[in-house]
């Protein structure tokens, strides 16, 4: 469903009462972390996030069964430790949304020329990543002189919630679906870098291996690559010990000399791969708390 489909079905008490008043509320919570220094906000917005763990007993039976799935040798306790942290991690990376530029001014910054390479040559890329660290970082500021991510996302149903959230971010806005689509190839072709989060279960994807089970994963990026022989580079912003966060970015290694659809199946297969390494070695730092899976691992 299209983003203004959406909106558009909002009711009269939610497009005139409720919408602009969480609307309202969000804002107002986002102007006061903007005035506070980043580690009080960062730290404020864990709080949340670990107070949250409390209220969402439904997202958290997921996030265990997603869990167990993905480490199978830990013990209950060690997969409820990551999941605890995981709710403060996403909590600081709200806490962090305004001082998202500044954040990335001090991050560490690895394999950017890959981008700048691919922008001298007026190239396009795609960028894959996964709901893993803090990706808003990177998407929230310019990379380098005026390049910037141009982000695929999921609008917010609440459009005043989209604004204050995602339509703080530098370049090309690109909503899911048709229109979206038509959007995502002007990017690409105009040589810049669309960014999309690979690790969503899609009913118009391919079945394809994430830790060891089937998931229905995008193959759009893989047909596209092909199609437009434009590269993949995988990107990962990711919260370190010491509070800061470490930027990296490098090519996949795509197939070669494969058909279309072996073409396809193994680049997807590939990015689940690099996002699985990922996951296992920052396991605290992905968003558990969605059905990644068929729903009957989740009966």
């Amino acid at each position: 469903m299209s983003q203004a489909l959406r909106q558009s079905h909002r009711n009269k008490f939610q497009r005139f009462i409720s919408d602009p008043i969480i609307g309202f509320i969000i804002w107002i919570f986002i102007s006061l972390l903007r005035i506070l220094p980043i580690n009080f906000s960062s730290t404020l917005g864990g709080c949340l996030g670990r107070f949250f763990y409390y209220l969402f007993p439904k997202r958290n039976r997921i996030g265990r069964k997603n869990l167990e799935i993905a480490f199978p040798n830990k013990t209950d306790a060690e997969r409820e430790d990551i999941l605890k942290k995981m709710w403060v991690h996403w909590g600081r990376v709200y806490g962090e949304l305004p001082h998202a530029a500044k954040l990335f001014q001090h991050a560490n910054k690895t394999g950017i020329k890959y981008l700048q390479e691919l922008a001298q040559k007026k190239q396009g890329c795609f960028v894959c990543s996964g709901h893993l660290g803090n990706f808003e970082i990177s998407a929230a500021t310019y990379l380098f002189d005026d390049y910037c991510l141009n982000p695929v996302y999921r609008a917010a149903n609440n459009p005043w919630v989209d604004r204050i959230l995602f339509q703080r971010r530098k370049g090309v806005l690109i909503p899911k679906g048709t229109q979206g689509a038509k959007k995502m190839l002007s990017v690409l072709k105009s040589g810049k870098a669309v960014v999309i989060l690979c690790d969503q279960k899609v009913r118009e994807g391919i079945s394809v291996p994430f830790f060891g089970k089937p998931a229905m994963t995008a193959s759009a990026v893989a047909g596209l690559s092909q199609k437009m022989k434009i590269p993949i580079l995988m990107a990962m912003c990711l919260r370190q010990p010491n509070g800061n966060f470490n930027i990296t970015v490098y090519p996949l290694n795509i197939p070669q000399n494969t058909t279309n659809n072996d073409f396809v199946y193994e680049t997807v297969l590939r990015i689940n791969q690099e996002l699985e390494k990922w996951i296992e070695k920052y396991p605290e730092q992905w968003l558990w708390i969605h059905r990644r899976f068929d729903k009957s691992e989740y009966n």
